[in-house]
């Protein structure tokens, strides 16, 4: 069924042509370092290129976006039965950081327009055990973050945003990754990414930067600072590929935000998608669609040879594995309507406007029978 393509998902090889001539330099490059000391110099290399991009003082890569958000954690002081409020509508691994050094993920609900966390239901979750907040920038859409911060600052809690999707976003002219401690993630599906599993952690706390430094490094040393994710460091192959892509990162970004408007103009008035939030610039890592006929448009694409997939099946605390949480149906409205509704677009910088078009066309035509009938 998914043979010949008008338009995949994802294409890693399409979008990794742009750069395939850089790349093979850079993977020669490293072939041709002579020790581990050179291999670090190289990661260093690539750690100051991306802080420079980001507009932070420090950055770390690490070996993914898990261990990214997990070691942010745990140099913020954050212990067992500690808990960091988070959405509930993101990737299992925001949450699966803060349950794996035994802290207690706090679920609360978004706001439907953005699809971000809602700075309110935040505040009415802090108890005396809050100790963190991580707001996801999902999507590559900045959260609220002025006024979370805000909440950190009376509340005296640390900030952990993750970043995964969002690689360049932007809120109020700064980059996301330096409100609080910012984690990307860098896996083949990302904006900005390697081949396979990858991240990057930016801080602009001096002393944050030298502990996390020292949980990703394995010495035998009685000072080391070890965390259950070591050795975490990054694969000094991923920083070839990644190194490649950094100085096209606006260049992807700029294609990215064509592609989505032209998704927006050419949508039909009764579809929703999800809204930039405000003072924000939105990466768009994904296109996402609400629609209660989800099902059957996606079947529509399909049977003309368009890839649309639906990545989130079910809110974060209704799984089975938070089950212990004691969460219930109707808890968060606001996630558990989206996730029944949300259905996630091609949208590859390769894209060119005409399959933008012809998407859009499909779901005018499959809407137009629907209310006709």
């Amino acid at each position: 069924m998914f043979r010949n393509l008008i338009a995949p998902f994802e294409d890693y090889s399409q979008e990794n042509d742009f750069f395939i001539t850089k790349i093979i330099r850079n993977i020669e490059k490293v072939l041709e370092l002579k020790s581990e000391h050179e291999h670090e110099k190289y990661i260093e290399s690539f750690e100051k290129a991306f802080a420079e991009y980001n507009g932070s003082k420090y950055a770390i890569a690490v070996n993914s976006g898990t261990a990214a958000l997990e070691l942010a954690l745990k140099a913020s002081g954050i212990k067992e039965n500690d808990e960091v409020i988070l959405p509930s509508y993101t990737y299992i691994s925001s949450a699966l950081a803060v349950s794996n050094i035994g802290a207690i993920p706090k679920f609360v609900d978004i706001k439907h327009a953005t699809l971000t966390i809602d700075p309110y239901k935040i505040q009415e979750n802090i108890n005396n055990k809050t100790k963190a907040l991580m707001p996801v920038h999902i999507h590559g859409n900045p959260c609220e973050i002025d006024k979370i911060m805000e909440i950190a600052r009376k509340n005296s809690l640390a900030v952990i945003e993750d970043c995964s999707h969002a690689h360049g976003a932007e809120y109020g002219n700064k980059k996301v990754g330096n409100f609080g401690i910012g984690c990307f993630s860098c896996h083949s599906s990302k904006i900005f990414s390697g081949m396979g599993n990858s991240g990057l952690i930016t801080i602009n706390n001096a002393k944050i930067y030298d502990t996390i430094k020292k949980m990703t490094y394995v010495k035998n040393n009685p000072e080391l600072i070890l965390s259950k994710r070591t050795p975490c460091k990054i694969d000094v192959m991923q920083t070839a590929i990644l190194g490649a892509k950094l100085p096209y990162l606006e260049k992807i970004i700029s294609r990215r935000r064509k592609i989505a408007y032209e998704y927006m103009k050419n949508m039909p008035t009764d579809i929703f998608y999800q809204k930039e939030e405000k003072k924000s610039r939105h990466v768009y890592r994904d296109f996402i669609i609400l629609s209660k006929n989800r099902e059957k448009i996606k079947a529509r694409l399909h049977e003309n040879s368009i890839q649309a997939k639906i990545r989130y099946n079910f809110p974060l605390h209704l799984t089975e594995y938070y089950r212990y949480l004691g969460y219930k149906d109707g808890d968060l409205p606001v996630v558990e309507k989206v996730l029944k509704k949300a259905l996630w677009l091609p949208i590859s910088y390769a894209m060119p406007e005409r399959k933008i078009a012809y998407i859009c066309d499909l779901i005018t035509k499959y809407m137009h029978e629907y209310n006709s009938k």
